[in-house]
Formats: structure tokens, C-alpha cells, sequence
């Protein structure tokens, strides 16, 4: 199918009856417990789409022609021609405002991802079709490369994942979590105990977020979608929606893949094609502030 003729064909699922393209694939899941998210609160998220499906992922805007997602959303294909990206609003309709649908021009699945359930390495790279305008985007920051993560940090997931089976949230949901100990989370998946107990599930590249309890949390539906923390006063994206056995299930907390142990993969991707993605230097900050002062104060002492 060409580029246009996906482009009607999507118009065309909104146009009809109760139709919104957005028809849930059997792999996707939910944000369940959350809330709908405030106009303008998380700007960097995004909606990925193919035409035969609709929604199918979540992702985030790092740079004006980049997005960061989930390696498994590409399990249908790697051909970019397959997707688009819906870019600003807080509903997946193609005819809400200040919204707008973006080809992608190239996709960039990390090297040694198995295409497997709990694989490492589920982490992927939209390269949009044309660049944003300032106006359009407002990208999220990557923390530094390998930059360790506090267990008990409340963090944000957000997705159009659904809120009970098989129905997507018509608006955008958004869920505060913590941070869990990896060892922790490793424990609780092996309850009950099998004997795949010595088996290791959560990677050293995973995160896990969520509650023991259960009752809250996200799945594939919100997959590749951001989790975000406020750290010294920036949003930082520290992961991205990965995997879960089930949805808000008790010792069952959402996976999320560690964006720290990936920020060299995405900064050489994005240098290789000439892009630079927003990226949190808090002492580069204040070096740029000292400078700026110096500039001002020199002359007076000269």
C-alpha cells in the first residue's frame, strides 16, 4: 500500500461509526488504575500506527525526526513502510487538533534482541520521514549512560493502553509507580516457585515499577511507551514499557527496559545520521552559567 493511500485509509477508520483504527492486537494491554492525563502534560508521547491495526505501541519523542520505543512492536515488520506516528493531542483520533501523522522513514531494532517474551535488548528507533517544527514537539531527556536508579523513586507511565479488556483508554492514562529493587523483582516472579525458579527472568538491562499488590501497573498495550522521573527538576526518561506476566497481577510488577544501559546504542545511532538527542548534563548546565557570568563579571575586574 503507498504512503497515501495509508494516509486515507486511517482518515477513513475515523471517519466511520463508532470505527477509530485503534482495534487492540491480541499482544496488547493496559494502564490499568490510572487517570486521564492533563493537555500538555507529557508532550514527548507519542502513538504508533500501522493501517491495518491502528494503535498498536507507545513511544517518545527524543529529537525533532526521532523516537524512542519497544523492539517488539516491529514483530509484524521491519519495513518502515508499515507505520506512522501520531504526533501531539490526548485522544488517538487523527482529527484531533494540534495533532499530526508522520511517516517513519527508518527503524533501528537494537542488534541482539531475540524477538522473544522477557528478551534483552527490547529497545528500537524510529527515524520520522520529515523533522518536527519547534513547535510540534517537545522531546524527553535520556539520563546519563549507565546512570544507577534509586529503588522507591516515583516515577510516570503513560500510554492508550486499555483500562479493561480489550478496550482502549480514549484518553491518554497516566500512572505514578516506584522504582523496585531488581533483586526484589526477581524474587516475586519466581512466586509460586516452579521449576523454572533458577532460571534468571529480570535482565540486567530490565527495570521493574509497580506495586506488590498489584491493582496498578502497565502491559504490551502501553508497550514502548515512556516511564519518566523528575530528577534535579528535568523529566528523565528512565524506561521503556517492555513486558509483564498479565496485567496488575499481585508480584507480578511491569518490566521496563533500563534506557541508561542504552544511551550509547541511541546517542552513536543518532550521531551516525546527524542528530543529537535531548540529554540530561547537569554539570555541562552549570558550566554554560559559569561562562555566561564570567562574561559579565570579567570586565568589571579587568
Amino acid at each position: 500500500m503507498e504512503p497515501w493511500a495509508r494516509c486515507v485509509f486511517l482518515l477513513f477508520l475515523q471517519l466511520l461509526p463508532g470505527g477509530r483504527g485503534d482495534m487492540l492486537p491480541s499482544d496488547a494491554g493496559k494502564i490499568v488504575g490510572g487517570q486521564d492525563a492533563l493537555e500538555g502534560q507529557w508532550p514527548w508521547q507519542v502513538s504508533l500506527w500501522t493501517a491495518e491495526e491502528g494503535h498498536i505501541c507507545g513511544g517518545s519523542l527524543i529529537h525533532q525526526r526521532w523516537v524512542l520505543t519497544a523492539a517488539h512492536c516491529f514483530r509484524r515488520s521491519l519495513n518502515p513502510g508499515f507505520y506512522h506516528v501520531k504526533i501531539g493531542g490526548l485522544t488517538l483520533s487523527l482529527l484531533e487538533p494540534h495533532s499530526t501523522l508522520v511517516a517513519a522513514r527508518s527503524i533501528f531494532v537494537y542488534p541482539t534482541y531475540l524477538w522473544e517474551d522477557t528478551s534483552s535488548g527490547d529497545i528500537a528507533l524510529i527515524q520520522l520521514d520529515t523533522p518536527l517544527q519547534p513547535s510540534q514537539f517537545t522531546p524527553i531527556c535520556l539520563p546519563e549512560a549507565h546512570a544507577p536508579l534509586t529503588p522507591g523513586t516515583v516515577c510516570w507511565v503513560t500510554g492508550w493502553g486499555s483500562t479493561q479488556e480489550r478496550v482502549l483508554a480514549s484518553v491518554l492514562q497516566e500512572l505514578a509507580v516506584p522504582l523496585l529493587d531488581s533483586e526484589e523483582c526477581e524474587k516475586m516472579y519466581h512466586i509460586p516457585e516452579t521449576s523454572q525458579s533458577r532460571k534468571q527472568i529480570i535482565q540486567a538491562d530490565m527495570l521493574c515499577a509497580g506495586f506488590v499488590e498489584g491493582q496498578k501497573d502497565s502491559c504490551q498495550g502501553d508497550s514502548g511507551g515512556p516511564l519518566v522521573c523528575a530528577i534535579n527538576g528535568s523529566w528523565i526518561q528512565v524506561g521503556i514499557t517492555s513486558w509483564g506476566f498479565g496485567c496488575a497481577r499481585p508480584y507480578k510488577p511491569g518490566v521496563y527496559t533500563q534506557v541508561p544501559a542504552y544511551v550509547d546504542w541511541i546517542q552513536k545511532t543518532l550521531a551516525v545520521n546527524n542528530s543529537d538527542a535531548c540529554h540530561s548534563r547537569g554539570s555541562g548546565a552549570h558550566q554554560i552559567l559559569l561562562l555566561v557570568l564570567l562574561a559579565f563579571v570579567l570586565p568589571w575586574v579587568l
